[in-house]
């Protein structure tokens, strides 16, 4: 038995070793597969491309400047002879794409050396549509008001140029959606390409994003996680919450302390949000509720994404949709839509953090969550971002200060992932601590699985831990929905909420419809995987 528990721990130490090994090779090799796009015509455009290349290590060589408009929207004319035939003309000149003509002489790309785009803050963010262009003929599967369609995102067209069958009028499908291979390992798809937008309303907020992306890396990212659900289980909108549960799950398996918000309305003003590292929430239009007090801030390096069919519309505004608004707030990275996108064209929320959780960069995560390029989404933060690789390396606590998020992890973990299973040791390591955190996360997920007078006693007990006066106030509110639960109802039907709008299945805006009363239902049970032909994807929604 000596022997055994030897041996284990030295193939487990041999395991770390290996990953770590893995994760440096891949830190090292990510600088020279990234080039740098900025607008020629906007100084600060030029200033923070330099900036981000040479906190990243980028060679100079691989910044790339375009003279386009400086206007968030412009006209597929301007793309094509600003952004996309330049940027096709640079890659091929400097031997990052290698490319063979084929049948119609046309050239395709067989082998590329840059898979990462860092698009800088004036590059112009979207590409109206375009009536002179011909709907695409050779999409029967894909209805007419998504195959129609020619206005996007230029970080998603961006993203298909390379493709043998990208084309301006129509969407394509993402070969990327799925997989969970890095994509300097991903030889299948040598012409995609990996964009993200270092974006905000302000310049100084990019070089924030640039720096706390940067520092985050080093200690892994660390916090507590929102997710803002709907309570929806049946009609076109279920996919959405269904994301939001798995998410949930998910995060709480992976050790993450998380907080449901289950209802139909957004997360509550007056709830107050502290040491936030993720947030997760959908539908409404403006960023509200805790996300635009003066006094609220998210940690360093935080992902924070609302899902809204016009999340992305503009980056310039510190109030308008939400893109703008997390960053104004602090978080380093968010994804977003800047037309509508249909709900199941947008990103698939728990697809994305299961990536980035695993030690990915921010852009393969995003792109593995999209079923679509040439389509409506934007990636918004460092492309090599990656929040939790520290999470995948090999940890000496020595000359490190205490962690208490690292030692929920832990003890989550210990119990094989259930944060209910571990409940004795949380209750010891936060009498040890004196970290209310503990408690309160424990206490929420005995509340998501309907453990009222569990929960009422964690949250009870995690009070008279806390000095802090927004922790306390968010306490006594999980305290009263907890009391609130344990009070018998009369028997009645639930008041109807507003029906979702009539529409074919086809085309259901990320935004709209109404949630329902429900119990908590359990998480999809796996994530979706790509199938070999587009005809076959699994669009509930189409």
């Amino acid at each position: 038995m000596v022997f055994d528990s030897h041996f284990k721990s030295a193939l487990f130490a041999f395991l770390w070793l290996i990953q770590s090994a893995t994760c440096i090779f891949a830190a090292e090799s990510l600088p020279s597969a990234t080039i740098v796009l900025f607008n020629e015509n906007d100084p600060d455009s030029i200033e923070l491309a330099r900036y981000y290349a040479e906190r990243r290590q980028i060679p100079s060589s691989q910044l790339v400047g375009l003279s386009c408009p400086a206007s968030e929207e412009i006209t597929r004319a301007d793309f094509d002879s600003t952004i996309a035939t330049p940027l096709m003309k640079k890659m091929q000149s400097k031997g990052w794409w290698k490319t063979l003509r084929v049948a119609g002489g046309k050239k395709m790309v067989v082998k590329s050396s840059v898979r990462f785009v860092a698009i800088m803050r004036g590059i112009p963010l979207k590409i109206a549509a375009d009536p002179s262009i011909a709907p695409s003929l050779d999409t029967p599967y894909i209805p007419a008001a998504i195959s129609s369609r020619n206005d996007a995102s230029v970080d998603s067209e961006i993203a298909a140029l390379g493709l043998k069958n990208w084309k301006p009028s129509s969407v394509v499908e993402n070969p990327y959606f799925g997989r969970f291979t890095q994509i300097l390992d991903d030889s299948v798809f040598p012409g995609m390409l990996l964009p993200a937008r270092l974006d905000a309303p302000t310049a100084p907020m990019v070089r924030a994003m640039i720096d706390d992306s940067l520092m985050a890396e080093k200690e892994g990212l660390w916090g507590w996680a929102y997710v803002d659900g709907r309570d929806i289980t049946s009609g076109g909108h279920t996919e959405g919450d269904n994301w939001m549960r798995h998410l949930v799950e998910m995060l709480r398996q992976r050790g993450v302390p998380t907080i449901f918000d289950n209802l139909p309305s957004t997360i509550a003003e007056n709830f107050p949000i502290t040491d936030a590292a993720l947030y997760f929430g959908w539908y409404a239009a403006d960023a509200n509720g805790p996300f635009v007090r003066d006094d609220f801030q998210f940690k360093m390096g935080a992902i924070a994404v609302h899902l809204h069919s016009y999340s992305a519309n503009t980056l310039r505004s510190t109030t308008n949709n939400w893109c703008g608004p997390l960053l104004a707030h602090g978080a380093a990275a968010t994804l977003g839509n800047v037309y509508e996108p249909y709900l199941s064209l947008t990103a698939n929320l728990d697809i994305f953090q299961e990536r980035l959780m695993s030690g990915l960069t921010l852009a393969e995560s995003a792109y593995m969550s999209m079923r679509a390029l040439s389509w409506m989404g934007v990636v918004i933060g460092d492309p090599l971002y990656r929040p939790y690789a520290m999470w995948n390396q090999f940890y000496d606590p020595r000359n490190r200060p205490p962690n208490p998020w690292r030692r929920f992890r832990s003890l989550t973990l210990s119990a094989k992932g259930n944060i209910l299973d571990a409940g004795p040791s949380i209750r010891k390591a936060a009498r040890e601590t004196g970290n209310s955190m503990f408690l309160e996360a424990l206490g929420a997920a005995q509340f998501d699985v309907s453990n009222s007078s569990g929960a009422l006693e964690s949250f009870r007990e995690a009070l008279a831990l806390t000095t802090d006066p927004k922790i306390q106030r968010r306490l006594e509110l999980e305290m009263a929905a907890a009391n609130q639960r344990n009070l018998p109802t009369p028997d009645a039907s639930p008041t109807p909420a507003e029906a979702i709008p009539s529409m074919p299945d086809s085309a259901i805006p990320a935004h709209s419809g109404e949630g329902q009363d429900s119990p908590l239902v359990k998480p999809v049970p796996s994530l979706p995987k790509m199938p070999e032909e587009i005809p076959n994807l699994p669009y509930p929604d189409l």
